[in-house]
């Protein structure tokens, strides 16, 4: 009896061993090891060696952080009518002051006594509608108002990413100019870089006009007097005889300058006529020989 016992006692001890190893066995199986990220290796002046071989990659690879607000340009057009031109127009220069703009074009034109400015204003494009309101909020009397806006933000973030993307290659190419085999492949590397440069200028270029027109609004302005200032009304009757008398000496100075423009036509005709005077009066001389022969 004890002799069995002794056996299973045996028994229990060994499967508590073998259970003990599964356990150890089980939790090494689900230790991970640590994994270290491998930071992407940067490429070699080697894998240049081929100026011809080398291609460019696509544009879409080149990481772009684009902001979400859009680049709108913005145009306006205002016609105002001012019963006081000359303080209409120094009210006008203090608000370009006040809004931190410029006049890009001043035209001043006088007709009839009637002043007018056409101007082109660059304004903010913070302050664009700040300035439209005092416009409207002052005391002359705006006639006409024309705003336009263009969403140009798909043309201004490709502008950005291009640039990036050629003066990153830019770059590239003018490291590999130390690394030139021979004469043949620098010229190669020099035209590249060439090239290159060329399309940033003209990329840059247009670039700055694009932000400027982004930046800064125009606003096309017609500041013209107020029609009855002019005296008695400006359908009076001493201003339609002035008017009259314009147009009667309007047509004078035209006969005038059409008669002098008619001279070879005078030279003609006087011409002929002294002709035809010396005939007639040459046959009068004859008729009159005749007549005291007989």
């Amino acid at each position: 009896m004890k002799r069995n016992n002794l056996w299973i006692l045996i028994l229990l001890f060994a499967m508590g061993s073998c259970a003990d190893k599964n356990a150890e066995t089980s939790s090494k199986s689900v230790e991970i090891a640590p994994v270290t990220l491998m930071e992407p290796a940067e490429a070699t002046d080697d894998e240049f060696a081929g100026v011809k071989d080398y291609a460019l990659e696509p544009r879409d690879k080149v990481e772009l952080s684009i902001p979400n607000h859009v680049k709108i340009i913005k145009n306006g057009n205002v016609s105002i009518e001012s019963k006081n031109i000359t303080k209409s127009k120094k009210n006008l220069d203090a608000l370009m002051k006040r809004f931190s703009a410029y006049y890009q074009q001043e035209t001043t034109n006088n007709n009839n006594d009637l002043t007018s400015y056409n101007l082109i204003i660059r304004v903010p494009t913070t302050s664009f509608e700040s300035m439209m309101t005092a416009l409207e909020s002052g005391e002359d009397n705006v006639t006409e108002k024309n705003i336009s806006a263009e969403d140009v933000s798909l043309q201004y973030f490709d502008l950005q990413s291009r640039l990036k993307s050629k003066r990153a290659y830019l770059e590239r190419y003018q490291a590999m100019v130390s690394s030139a085999k021979n004469v043949k492949e620098l010229l190669e590397i020099q035209e590249q870089i060439r090239q290159l440069q060329e399309d940033i200028d003209s990329n840059e270029a247009t670039y700055r006009n694009l932000s400027n027109q982004i930046n800064y609004s125009t606003l096309t302005v017609n500041l013209f007097e107020y029609q009855a200032n002019l005296p008695m009304g400006s359908n009076s009757f001493w201003v339609q005889i002035k008017e009259s008398i314009n147009f009667g000496w309007n047509i004078i100075e035209n006969l005038i300058l059409g008669i002098i423009g008619l001279w070879p036509v005078w030279i003609i005709l006087g011409t002929l006529i002294f002709v035809i005077k010396k005939v007639i009066k040459k046959r009068k001389q004859k008729k009159n020989l005749e007549n005291v022969q007989i």
